[in-house]
């Protein structure tokens, strides 16, 4: 949604000064006459201020709960230098609420949007509070995303999990206390299966009414029996 609204002459011109001097901690902006304007320029009155500390005092004081505002601070020390904050609390007049929504886009774009490294949206006054700025660039934090050779390591990993994970499904667990006595085709067909020789077969042991046991093995395409292997009962 465009909201036709560009900037003002007068904002240009404060956000040039923002722009050419880091003595400046930012400037706060707002809509009037259908025109982005100027509300304040931002200046500490000692430059050693930590960003917290002009949050605080510079910022604060203008922040309303029902008032929606966009805010540009100088946050980082290299280019992109700025932040442009749109502050929409839930309070506000509706009207003013859309039209701040719709046009916080057009105030970066007119501005310049490779003068700014993140534009965040707000609600609460919390959240453009010092701690409201550190909860957010903890969240930050967590969302970076990978690098290339992060990501590279994470695909070798899961193609290393999925080659083991090829032949971990045919291995044959035998209880320990299984005593029936087994011929040597028998364990060369569970050597074949172990090893992956086979074709996912299905091993059937069973006793006959004589005197000998009996393996069968199962082919799992076909499910019918391949080889019937006697061997001793014990």
């Amino acid at each position: 949604m465009q909201s036709g609204i560009t900037a003002s002459q007068e904002l240009v011109s404060e956000f040039n000064r923002l722009l050419g001097s880091d003595e400046h901690f930012g400037l706060l902006v707002t809509i009037a006459n259908e025109q982005l304007q100027p509300r304040a320029l931002l200046t500490p009155s000692s430059r050693g201020a930590s960003f917290s500390s002009n949050v605080s005092s510079l910022l604060t004081p203008h922040v309303k709960p029902n008032e929606a505002l966009y805010v540009i601070l100088r946050r980082y020390s290299d280019v992109p230098a700025l932040v442009a904050v749109t502050y929409v609390p839930d309070t506000a007049p509706v009207r003013q609420k859309m039209l701040f929504a719709a046009t916080r886009l057009t105030l970066v774009r007119e501005l310049g949007s490779e003068h700014f490294r993140e534009t965040i949206f707000s609600t609460t006054a919390t959240e453009l509070s010092p701690a409201g700025f550190e909860k957010h660039d903890a969240h930050i934090a967590l969302d970076a995303p990978l690098t290339e050779e992060e990501r590279s390591l994470g695909e070798v990993k899961r193609a290393e999990q999925e080659a083991g994970a090829g032949t971990s499904a045919r291995k044959i667990h035998l209880s320990s206390h299984m005593a029936m006595p087994i011929s040597e085709d028998a364990l060369a067909e569970l050597k074949e299966l172990g090893s992956g020789g086979g074709s996912g077969l299905v091993i059937l042991v069973g006793f006959d009414h004589g005197p000998t046991a009996w393996m069968d093995t199962l082919a799992d395409d076909s499910l019918l029996p391949r080889k019937l292997i006697p061997t001793p009962k014990s």
